[in-house]
């Protein structure tokens, strides 16, 4: 998909065995684009924030990497504790935390051990309501954006799959 096509409009998931989709909105989307891995740049990531308006879940936003984070070129450790602050500013925002994106040096990304033993941690330890917390990467290419997006659980997760506009 080239991403200049979708500056104006979201992109949606469906989340299987529900009647629920997840929706990108252009905004997070601008933020992937601007911090997608080329070249020699270090990984790059953020939390994800977004409303609930069901049957829809709509990103609203990704937080842009922070000068605090440790990042490299096949490595991103975020700074907890400013990530702490901003879901609490967030929430008071009625924005709520679900999940949390980074990018990958490759074209098709995917997740590697560590971070499927990061977002089933994530989930575990921490207090919240959701059934699942979202991971994105972004992957490098130019000029289209490729994501991988997926729910996860104490279970495991699913991958899903984009619907068509």
């Amino acid at each position: 998909m080239h991403l200049d096509i979708y500056k104006e409009f979201p992109l949606r998931y469906r989340i299987p065995e529900s009647d629920q989709i997840l929706e990108l909105s252009p905004s997070v989307l601008n933020v992937f684009r601007t911090h997608r891995q080329v070249d020699s740049y270090p990984e790059a990531g953020g939390l994800l924030f977004a409303e609930f308006c069901l049957p829809t879940i709509v990103i609203k936003e990704a937080t842009e990497p922070n000068k605090k984070d440790k990042r490299g070129k096949s490595s991103f450790i975020p700074c907890r504790s400013i990530q702490r602050k901003l879901i609490s500013q967030r929430f008071k925002l009625g924005l709520h935390f679900v999940g949390e994106w980074h990018t990958h040096p490759e074209h098709n990304p995917s997740p590697s051990r560590i971070d499927l033993n990061s977002m089933h941690d994530s989930f575990v330890k921490s207090k919240h309501e959701l059934d699942a917390f979202v991971m994105i990467i972004v992957g490098s290419p130019k000029p289209d954006l490729c994501l991988w997006i997926s729910l996860h659980n104490r279970n495991g997760y699913i991958k899903l799959e984009r619907l068509k506009m």
